[in-house]
């Protein structure tokens, strides 16, 4: 028995043939239970059973095949492009992990439920660049400083150039991580006034009851509206007393 434990191949072979089945129906369960609850961790447990778990089998199978087989090369490129697979498959779980912590059950009102998507789509895009580039780093052994050096000093000539484009866009966006208005309030602004139907990151589109007004985001970030559903002051009511006769018409009256 001690020899068979201890080749190589067992405990490889044994995480795949007992330990993976035992995790998917652990996992299927799970994922079972919270989407009864319409829970937001839903989405990386299915990630996890669906598509790491099976990637981190294959590695380990690849991998071993690699080590000892009849062309044994333990630095094999199919052992890395499953690694590759598998690191990248990690990535997307702990990002899909941390928006489910962080946003999937946002309180009304709060930071997280205000937050924009698109700031978390760039923040996501370039925690997935980086990872990227520290897997190709540490499974590829490639140096990535000089491709950093050169992508960060392109990035600030590509900002320098087009800042008089992007200046708005940036200033749209904050305004949306502002939030001073939602859908359904009224805004008095300068080019439109009316019901605020739509936002999105480049413009704001007010129903004016004539039509549809689109209003982008850098006119109202740099210049100044008044929101008519949010009244901060005291509300005054006003009362008339208005007299007729019985011989006045109804269309008068």
């Amino acid at each position: 028995m001690s020899s068979l434990t201890g080749q190589p191949w067992f405990w490889p072979a044994l995480l795949v043939i007992v330990a993976l089945p035992l995790s998917l129906l652990i996992l299927s369960e799970l994922h079972g239970f919270l989407v009864r609850r319409a829970s937001a961790y839903a989405k990386p447990v299915a990630l996890l059973r669906n598509w790491l778990l099976p990637a981190f089998a294959v590695y380990l199978l690849i991998d071993q095949v690699d080590r000892t087989g009849v062309h044994a090369d333990p630095h094999g490129n199919w052992s890395k492009i499953a690694a590759t697979v598998f690191g990248f498959l990690i990535m997307l779980v702990l990002l899909s992990g941390a928006n489910a912590a962080l946003f999937g059950e946002a309180r009304a009102g709060s930071w997280r439920e205000r937050l924009p998507g698109i700031f978390i789509d760039l923040g996501r895009l370039i925690l997935i660049i980086i990872g990227i580039g520290l897997l190709l780093s540490w499974v590829w052994g490639a140096n990535i400083g000089g491709l950093i050096t050169a992508v960060g000093v392109t990035s600030i000539v590509i900002g320098l150039a087009v800042q008089t484009a992007v200046g708005p866009v940036i200033q749209g966006l904050l305004l949306l991580f502002e939030q001073p208005f939602r859908i359904g309030d009224w805004l008095d602004t300068t080019p439109a006034k009316g019901r605020v139907v739509e936002v999105n990151w480049r413009a704001v589109h007010i129903d004016t009851g004539n039509g549809i007004q689109v209003v982008p985001n850098a006119t109202l970030a740099t210049g100044s509206f008044t929101n008519l559903s949010r009244v901060t002051g005291a509300a005054y009511n006003a009362t008339a007393v208005l007299g007729f006769t019985p011989d006045d018409p109804p269309g008068v009256v």
